[in-house]
């Protein structure tokens, strides 16, 4: 029963939006961002929830890093222990590479675990999802 009412919580704002009870006073982000959509997500087989959603705010170009071979090393806790830290960031490598490629102007993940990994090996700043959607939500202007 506790297992069949339990959402991420992309999930469960998807739900109230396909419901029609989700707030859509979106205001702009005129930022170019890409978006981390983690490994524990794939696994949830939930969707992307939170693309769906950062795709609704008005002038934010959100280009997803979708390929299921982009990890960003941290793989859980391994990356925060000294004999696993540099196989970490190489394993993160690939998706790296894609990230600096893109050229964002904001990083948006929903793994906290990826943020601390691209805070370390990137220079661009990461953001969940909620705080972008609140950052939105702040700058309607009605």
């Amino acid at each position: 029963m506790v297992a069949e009412n339990t959402y991420d919580l992309g999930e469960y704002l998807i739900k109230l939006y396909e419901a029609g009870e989700l707030k859509k006073t979106f205001g702009p982000i005129p930022e170019q961002t890409a978006y981390y959509s983690p490994c524990h997500l794939r696994e949830q087989e939930i969707g992307r929830p939170y693309q769906s959603l950062l795709g609704m705010i008005p002038d934010m170009s959100v280009e997803s890093i979708e390929e299921s071979f982009y990890c960003c090393g941290m793989a859980g806790i391994m990356g925060f222990k000294q004999e696993f830290h540099s196989a970490s960031i190489k394993m993160g490598g690939r998706l790296m590479a894609k990230i600096k490629e893109v050229h964002p102007q904001r990083l948006i993940t929903d793994c906290l675990s990826c943020r601390l990994q691209f805070n370390q090996l990137t220079p661009y700043k990461v953001f969940h999802p909620i705080e972008i959607l609140k950052e939105s939500y702040s700058a309607y202007k009605a």
